[in-house]
């Protein structure tokens, strides 16, 4: 785990999120000329969940695939990844890749590889949603309670609750490749899927 934190606002609407402290997904941890501008704000609505945004300074986005569960990390995509026991030896995780038409793979599971897409009974109140414009992008994700705790029966959502996390930036197939990271993940070769270098995030009263 990293020293990088985020201080996550309680909220009591979504619109709310605009007060919540910005981030930056400004970590090229593997180089690359092609850096654009990526930042975005988590927020916790109590007896709800979770709700991030993220934009991204990019005009035109590479955006291909249309459906959930398509490789959409091949486009230009924002991704959010969240554990909520991180103190576990092989802890969970939780991964959310979006486009910019919308689409977004979502799955869970303890390594890279063998991961689950979430059962439609866990998708209800798992929203995504994008907005293209002139110069730039953006994204919000909401992350309903429900999911949270069935998978994590033991995490109790309040004022002072932990969990870790980490946000991306990302185009894995070829023209303007690029590859960043929230927290820094001091390995040699591109790999977002390591929960040991996830940030540290914790829950703050309104």
């Amino acid at each position: 785990m990293t020293d990088t934190t985020y201080n996550v606002h309680t909220i009591d609407t979504i619109e709310a999120l605009s007060r919540c402290p910005v981030f930056c997904v400004d970590r090229f941890n593997w180089g690359g000329a092609y850096r654009p501008v990526t930042t975005g704000r988590l927020g916790f609505l109590p007896d709800s969940g979770f709700v991030l945004e993220m934009t991204c300074r990019e005009a035109d986005p590479c955006r291909t695939y249309l459906h959930d569960g398509d490789p959409v990390y091949l486009d230009s995509a924002m991704e959010a990844f969240f554990c909520f026991a991180p103190e576990e030896e092989t802890p969970c995780y939780l991964n959310f890749e979006m486009n910019a038409n919308g689409a977004m793979l979502a799955c869970y599971g303890r390594s890279r590889r063998n991961r689950t897409p979430f059962p439609e009974e866990l998708r209800q109140g798992l929203l995504c949603r994008a907005d293209v414009l002139d110069d730039h992008w953006s994204i919000r994700l909401t992350l309903p309670l429900t999911l949270v705790q069935s998978l994590y029966p033991a995490f109790t959502p309040e004022d002072g609750s932990r969990f870790t996390c980490n946000f991306y930036k990302i185009k894995e197939s070829e023209g303007l490749t690029h590859f960043a990271s929230f927290a820094p993940i001091p390995v040699p070769e591109p790999d977002f899927h390591l929960p040991e270098y996830f940030a540290r995030a914790q829950i703050q009263g309104a």
